[in-house]
């Protein structure tokens, strides 16, 4: 049964939403270039606050949907942030979030460059971030893109097969050494990881130690560990206890020598 004290999400119904107080960016205007209320993801991941993956994320599915053009996105941008200027606020960032994977997008590389050209007219010093699965790095534009951005904020919660399995259930063909070989091809990352028991427990012995091996490979700018936080799609999956991760996250700084935090 889900813990009753854990927050529940709203899937977002626009582009903009926010800003929030996040743990990890700051005050943060989260940017949606997902189609409206639906959630759509190429994983499915078991700990997910949008629930459950129900639509197909192949390309022929994926021309079905409606999803905002840079220009719709930049004008909402654009006007957001002057509301923020007029009143005197200020922003630590701008993260592409929402409604699932944002590089899903199929102008992903425009959108990039139209958000940053807003940023820099509008709010000059405001960092533009991401939060990706990472399964998309093969696709056009998007390593050019994320590239682009500020800091990218990329998903690895398993060494193993097994685990990117049972953790992240994911509807397109993807392994952890296709993972390993596209986070490669960016130029500075955050490695991000979520920690959970339940109908996959990521947090034995031999699961640490595979997702830390991968850790050491790819050198990331960092690693920040995190658990269940949100009302997840599985009511079985249940958080991890600070203590573990912390533990995790020394072992990471001692065998891959990256820093790492608790979240």
């Amino acid at each position: 049964m889900a813990d009753p004290k854990l927050r529940t999400y709203e899937l977002s119904d626009g582009i903009l939403y926010g800003p929030v107080q996040s743990r990890r960016m700051g005050v943060s205007l989260g940017l949606n270039i997902l189609p409206a209320g639906i959630k759509l993801c190429s994983f499915n991941c078991i700990y997910c606050q949008c629930g459950w993956s129900t639509r197909r994320v192949d390309e022929e599915a994926l021309a079905r949907h409606r999803f905002p053009p840079a220009r719709e996105v930049a004008e909402a941008l654009s006007a957001r942030l002057a509301e923020f200027r007029a009143a005197g606020e200020k922003l630590d960032s701008i993260t592409f979030s929402g409604n699932g994977e944002p590089t899903l997008h199929p102008d992903f590389l425009g959108v990039v460059k139209a958000v940053l050209e807003v940023r820099d007219r509008a709010m000059p010093g405001t960092r533009v971030d991401i939060l990706s699965n990472s399964a998309h790095l093969g696709r056009p534009g998007v390593i050019e893109g994320l590239n682009l951005l500020d800091e990218r904020h990329m998903k690895l919660d398993a060494g193993r097969e097994e685990g990117l399995r049972g953790m992240n259930l994911p509807l397109v063909e993807v392994r952890i050494e296709d993972l390993i070989r596209d986070l490669g091809r960016l130029r500075d990352f955050h490695l991000q990881a979520m920690f959970a028991r339940g109908r996959w427990d990521n947090t034995g012995p031999e699961d640490v130690a595979a997702w830390i091996e991968v850790v050491r490979r790819l050198k990331p700018k960092a690693v920040h560990l995190y658990s269940v936080d949100r009302a997840p799609a599985d009511a079985g999956v249940l958080g991890v206890d600070r203590a573990r991760l912390e533990e995790i996250a020394r072992r990471v700084e001692e065998r891959a020598g990256v820093p790492a935090k608790v979240y």
